[in-house]
C-alpha cells in the first residue's frame, strides 16, 4: 500500500514537473510580458493541444475501466462454470469430479491470487487442478442419455473454464503501450511551455497546479488499473469465494 501510494506521488509530482518546468524555461527566455497577438495564439494552441490531450487520456482510461469490467465479469463466469460442473456432478453421481471442482477453485484463491499479485501470472498449483478437472470430466462413461447429457455439459463447462483462465493469465500481465506515456507527458510539456504568457502569480501557479495534479491522478488511475490484481485498485477473488461459500453449504 506505501509503495503504492508512493508511486501515486511521483505520478502528480512527474506531471507537476512537466507543466512547471518547460514554462519556466520559456519565461527565462522569452520574458514575462508578451504582445498581444502572441498572447492569442499561445491561448489557442494551448486550447488545441488541451483537447487532444484529454482526449487520448480519456479513451486510455475508458479501454482500461472496459478491460477491467471484461476481466471481472469472465471471473464470474469461470467460477460459475466450475460451480455448475459440481452441481451436474451432484445429478451425475461422480464424486470425484465434485471433488476437483471444488479443488480447483479453492486453488484460484489460494494460489492464483496471490501468484497474480506477486508476478502477474497464474500459478502452477492452478493449472495441475484445472487439469485434474478436465481430466475427471473426460473420464466419465455414460450409461444412459441422461448421464450422456450431463457429461457433455460438465465437458463444455471445463473447457469454458481453460478458455476464462487463459484469458484471466493474459490479462494478469497486461501493460499500458510506452507510446501512450509519451504522448500524454509530451502533452503536459507542451501544455505547460505555453502557460509562459501569463503572468506566474501566486493565483496562475495555483491554477496550473491544480490543473497537474488533476493530470497526475488520472494518468495513476489509468496505470493502477491497467494492473488488476496489484496496486491500489484490485481485483479481488470473491466470486470464486462466493461459489466456494454455496458449495460448501451444501444449498
Amino acid at each position: 500500500m506505501l509503495l503504492t501510494l508512493a508511486v501515486a506521488v511521483g505520478f502528480i509530482f512527474l506531471a507537476f514537473l512537466a507543466t512547471a518546468l518547460p514554462g519556466m524555461w520559456m519565461r527565462a527566455r522569452h520574458g514575462t510580458q508578451q504582445p498581444m497577438d502572441t498572447r492569442e495564439l499561445a491561448r489557442d494552441v494551448a486550447s488545441r493541444i488541451g483537447v487532444l490531450h484529454g482526449l487520448i487520456l480519456g479513451l486510455v482510461f475508458g479501454q482500461v475501466m472496459g478491460q477491467v469490467n471484461d476481466l471481472y465479469s469472465g471471473m464470474r463466469e469461470e467460477a460459475a462454470a466450475a460451480e455448475h460442473i459440481y452441481y451436474r456432478a451432484g445429478a451425475y453421481g461422480a464424486p470425484q469430479v465434485q471433488e476437483a471442482a471444488r479443488a480447483y477453485l479453492e486453488a484460484v484463491v489460494t494460489h492464483d491470487w496471490p501468484r497474480q499479485e506477486r508476478e502477474a501470472q497464474l500459478s502452477d498449483e492452478g493449472w495441475l487442478a484445472f487439469r485434474r478437472l478436465s481430466a475427471a470430466t473426460l473420464a466419465l462413461q455414460p450409461t444412459d442419455r441422461a448421464h450422456s447429457k450431463l457429461a457433455d455439459a460438465m465437458q463444455d463447462q471445463a473447457f469454458r473454464i481453460e478458455h476464462l483462465r487463459q484469458l484471466r493469465g493474459y490479462e494478469a500481465g497486461m501493460h499500458i503501450p510506452y507510446g501512450f506515456w509519451f504522448a500524454a507527458i509530451a502533452g503536459l510539456v507542451l501544455i505547460g511551455a505555453v502557460f509562459f504568457v501569463h503572468e506566474p502569480s501566486r493565483k496562475h501557479m495555483w491554477i496550473a497546479g491544480a490543473y497537474s495534479v488533476y493530470a497526475g491522478i488520472v494518468l495513476f488511475m489509468i496505470y493502477d488499473l491497467a494492473q488488476p490484481f496489484h496496486g491500489l485498485i484490485v481485483l479481488p477473488p470473491d466470486t470464486f469465494q462466493q461459489a466456494l461459500g454455496a458449495i460448501r453449504s451444501g444449498i
